[in-house]
């Protein structure tokens, strides 16, 4: 985990006392400042007294906000406490998960969900206990909450135990809720460092050579670590079957009408799991989104839905943004993970019009020309055979008097028939080709209409994937053949264009459209002269020279001097600009988190003005009566509040959308 820079510090102090209040961001602020600390020394910088550290340290430990860990030192065990930056940040995105969740689970994922985000984590059965839920006729039961039972808010309350079980079944399946496992309690670091202890000391007899040992030590460390960030894969992980009904008979659904033997067994979440909400997977959903939005953007709004539906299978195989992948998996073709268009056809939604969505090409012009040539050949046979007829009828006398002449043409007419033989043999694939064509298009008049539709809508979705793989940012790419057409997504690729389409953005509001030209020329040459980048973007030199130092001064561009002889001299220099993408992105990103803590300052600055009139209208009885309590004055303050506070809401998840995208995309 990188470690946080001064803004970044400031924003997450900021965002755990806007949730948790001014103690939980001190003792954060203490932690984020000075790195792990044990209790004493926490004590000592926070100058608050232990048991309210401790209590704070308990809220924080459950939010995952803050990992701990225990060494043996000096024959005695030490705990030590650190802050994990990434997850406070993440608090920052309860307002998208819960929406999220709203759109695939209706409100009762919505109010899971929610109620996840503010306990932490929280065992299944302890969560189901607190809605005082029956199964009983799906009546609520009135037994008062024990102590260590979650506190659970809901507007809407769910109807049945059952309800609330199967919701959160398909949240487990879809990854968006995890088991919760001892070393997510732990700091990464220590972490691995007892992972690589327990692999070295039992690998440490087979090898005589220390070289060897460390070789093999760290390729399990990466496996065993690989295993650990994606969590149990399995198709029922944290499931249970099914209680048995009332007949003493497990409940089961057959797995297909023409089989009756064979039947599959009904899961349910198991009450003594653990979960969390998994941040990992709602930042893949988000980056999909995105994906979506700039294929709608390039390409067409059907395809950008054709594209959300093939995203939706990836899902089901990929559940982080950046899974830990060894370096000989990256390259090998028969690990990636592919869904051919025959999978896209059997999930695609019924509701979707493809009709007149993609356009076909002209016909080829030199097949219509032989195509009317054959018809007009067959309407020039058709009148010989009619002259045939009438000349039969004719004397003998004429046929001798031509007799001599029609030799000639009958000798010479052999030599065209030869002619056009050859020629009919050369043309014989083409005509095969459009009497197959024709032969199809007959076959498709004489098959089903219900099937001829799905032929013809299976046509078109492979048309829209062909055109996702077309364009220039590959969406998607072409791996093979099998179930008419194989595809998949290069996640790594997408997410560079769409880093750099981002830092495009930045630098046309900063310096206009010129700016981003010199950016993409400096992208595509490398390094360049300022003559040369005045030659190449046709721009005045003064003008490319007052662009390219404002960006050095950004930090997006970078100068390189290569003196051309010894002693280096200025008049004898060659000075090259160049880009450093991952440098312009951390930097921008240092820029984003510090604009953000000073929204959210403004935010308090404007609530503290307002404190008191903020206060009275949130007041119960003011509430139902506003007009009688509030002055007109008071009700045009209140107005001008809740409008400045949505705008900086509005910027706020504007700049979290950047911090995304170059950060975790």
């Amino acid at each position: 985990m990188a470690l946080p820079s001064a803004s970044t510090v400031e924003l997450c102090t900021l965002i755990v006392s806007e949730i948790y209040g001014e103690v939980s961001s001190k003792v954060a602020a203490a932690l984020l400042e000075r790195g792990r600390l044990t209790l004493s020394s926490l004590c000592r910088h926070t100058r608050l007294p232990e048991k309210t550290v401790k209590q704070t340290l308990v809220v924080l430990i459950q939010q995952h906000l803050i990992t701990h860990f225990t060494h043996l030192e000096g024959g005695r065990e030490d705990t030590w406490y650190d802050c994990n930056w990434i997850a406070c940040y993440e608090l920052l995105h309860a307002g998208r998960i819960i929406r999220c969740m709203e759109e695939r689970f209706g409100n009762d994922g919505a109010t899971i969900i929610s109620n996840l985000l503010q306990l932490g984590h929280a065992r299944v059965g302890d969560f189901l206990a607190a809605y005082g839920i029956s199964t009983s006729k799906g009546r609520k039961t009135k037994a008062a909450p024990k102590e260590s039972e979650p506190k659970i808010e809901a507007d809407a309350p769910i109807s049945s135990v059952e309800t609330l079980k199967a919701v959160m079944g398909e949240m487990l399946k879809g990854r968006f809720l995890v088991e919760v496992k001892d070393y997510d309690m732990h700091p990464p670091v220590d972490v691995e460092n007892r992972v690589r202890a327990e692999i070295t000391k039992r690998l440490r007899g087979q090898f005589t050579s220390e070289l060897k040992l460390t070789k093999e030590v760290n390729i399990q460390l990466e496996k065993r670590l690989a295993e650990m960030k994606a969590g149990d894969s399995a198709e029922h992980a944290g499931m249970k079957r099914k209680a048995t009904t009332a007949g003493g008979r497990a409940k089961k659904r057959k797995k297909s009408a023409y089989d009756e033997d064979e039947e599959e067994i009904e899961y349910e979440i198991d009450e003594d799991l653990i979960v969390r909400v998994n941040h990992a997977k709602f930042l893949l959903v988000f980056r999909n989104a995105e994906l979506i939005s700039l294929a709608e953007k390039r390409i067409s709004k059907v395809t950008g839905q054709v594209y959300a539906e093939f995203l939706k299978l990836m899902e089901s195989k990929v559940h982080q943004c950046h899974p830990r992948i060894g370096p000989e998996d990256q390259d090998d073709p028969k690990k990636r993970i592919k869904f051919t268009t025959n999978d896209v056809v059997r999930n695609f939604p019924k509701d979707i019009d493809l009709t007149d969505s993609v356009v076909d090409p002209p016909k080829d012009p030199v097949k219509k020309r032989k195509k009317r040539a054959r018809s007009l050949s067959s309407l020039d046979s058709d009148s010989d055979d009619g002259r045939r007829s009438k000349g039969s009828k004719h004397s003998k006398t004429s046929s001798r008097a031509s007799k001599k002449s029609n030799g000639k043409k009958s000798r010479r007419g052999s030599r065209d028939l030869d002619d056009s033989g050859s020629e009919s043999d050369a043309s014989v694939s083409s005509r095969d080709r459009s009497e197959s064509e024709e032969e199809s298009d007959d076959s498709d008049d004489d098959m089903d209409p219900e099937v001829r539709k799905r032929k013809k809508r299976a046509g078109l979705l492979k048309k829209h994937l062909e055109l996702l793989a077309a364009d220039t940012y590959h969406f998607v790419k072409f791996e093979g053949k099998r179930g008419n057409g194989e595809w998949s997504i290069d996640y790594e690729e997408l997410g560079k264009k769409l880093r750099g389409l981002e830092i495009e953005k930045i630098v046309e509001e900063r310096y206009t459209s010129v700016g981003t030209r010199l950016l993409r020329i400096l992208k595509d040459k490398g390094k360049l002269e300022e003559k040369q980048l005045a030659t190449i973007s046709l721009t005045a030199q003064n003008t490319v020279r007052a662009l390219v130092a404002g960006m050095h001064e950004a930090g997006i561009l970078l100068l390189q001097e290569v003196p051309k002889s010894l002693p280096p001299q200025v008049s004898r220099t060659y000075f090259l600009w160049y880009v450093d993408e991952s440098r312009a992105n951390s930097l921008v990103l240092s820029d984003v988190y510090k604009a953000m803590a000073r929204n959210m300052q403004r935010t308090n600055v404007e609530r503290q003005k307002r404190k008191l009139l903020i206060e009275k209208s949130e007041r119960t009885d003011v509430q139902e009566n506003l007009e009688e309590y509030l002055t007109k004055s008071e009700k045009e303050e209140l107005a001008i509040w809740r409008t400045r506070e949505d705008k900086l809401l509005v910027q706020l998840m504007r700049l979290d959308r950047v911090v995304m995208i170059l950060r975790d995309f």
